[in-house]
C-alpha cells in the first residue's frame, strides 16, 4: 500500500496529467480536421468521391469502457486549443495544442487515482490531407527529445524515445520523468487508416512497462479499421 507522501505525489501527477494533456487536449486538433462544412453526421465524400467517415462512424470507432478495462467518457469536435502547459518542443507543441474540429470524436479513460490515464482521438479527412498531416506529425514528433507540462505551479518534464507502436503507419515516442519522486511514464503515439487519423495518449504511475499501452494502441487501430475502413484503408 502507498505511503501518504507517495499517494499525494501520485494524485499530483494524475492531477497534473489530466489537466494538461487530457482536459488541454493532446490532439492533432484543427491540422487535421476537414472544415467547417464538414459537420454532418453521416459519411460525406471527398472531390474524389471518397467517403470520409462523419462524428457518427467516428465516435463508433472509438475504444470504449468495454475495451479498455478503464472508466471513459467520450466529445464531439475533439480537444485542442489548451493553448499553454506544454513547452520545451516547437515543433510537437503546434501538434499537441492545435484547436479541435467538426470531424473529431475524443474518448478519455482513468483507472482511478494511480492511473493509468488514455485519451484517444479521431479525426477524419480525405486521405490526400491526411497523409500529408501525418507526414508532418511524424517529424515533430522524431525531432522531440524533451517536453515539459506545466499545471498551476507544477511542472513535469519528460524525456521522449522514439517507440515501435504498429507498423510503417503509426509513429510513437515513449516519454519518462518523476514528479514529487513519483515515476510517471507516458506514450504518444499517432496513427493513420486511410482518412482517419488517431491520436493516442498514455500515462501511467510507478509502472514503466509499455505492454498495456502498445497493446490498447494496436486494439484502437484495428477497431478503427474495423468500424471505419471496414477491414481495409491505410495498412498500420
Amino acid at each position: 500500500m502507498l505511503g501518504t507522501r507517495r499517494r499525494h505525489g501520485v494524485t499530483r501527477a494524475r492531477t497534473v496529467c489530466t489537466a494538461v494533456l487530457l482536459a488541454a487536449a493532446v490532439g492533432l486538433g484543427g491540422t487535421a480536421t476537414a472544415g467547417g462544412a464538414a459537420a454532418a453526421t453521416g459519411t460525406a465524400r471527398a472531390g474524389s468521391g471518397e467517403p470520409v467517415p462523419g462524428p457518427a462512424e467516428l465516435k463508433a470507432a472509438l475504444l470504449t469502457s468495454a475495451d479498455t478495462g478503464l472508466r471513459g467518457s467520450t466529445s464531439s469536435g475533439g480537444g485542442g486549443g489548451g493553448g499553454g502547459g506544454i513547452s520545451g518542443c516547437a515543433a510537437l507543441e503546434k501538434v499537441l495544442v492545435a484547436p479541435g474540429g467538426p470531424r473529431s470524436q475524443e474518448a478519455d479513460f482513468s483507472g482511478g487515482q494511480t492511473g493509468p490515464l488514455l485519451s484517444e482521438e479521431l479525426t477524419s479527412a480525405p486521405s490526400a490531407r491526411q497523409t500529408a498531416v501525418f507526414t508532418q506529425t511524424k517529424k515533430a514528433l522524431a525531432s522531440c527529445h524533451k517536453l515539459t507540462l506545466t499545471g498551476g505551479s507544477t511542472r513535469l518534464t519528460l524525456t521522449l524515445q522514439p517507440i515501435r507502436f504498429g507498423g510503417a503507419e503509426s509513429t510513437a515516442a515513449r516519454m519518462d520523468g518523476k514528479l514529487s519522486g513519483v515515476q510517471v511514464n507516458g506514450y504518444l503515439a499517432f496513427g493513420h487508416v486511410g482518412p482517419v487519423l488517431i491520436n493516442y495518449s498514455f500515462f501511467q504511475f510507478g509502472n514503466g512497462s509499455s505492454q498495456l499501452a502498445s497493446g490498447l494502441y494496436q486494439k484502437a487501430v484495428d477497431k478503427v479499421r474495423h468500424v471505419v475502413a471496414g477491414g481495409g484503408g491505410t495498412p498500420v
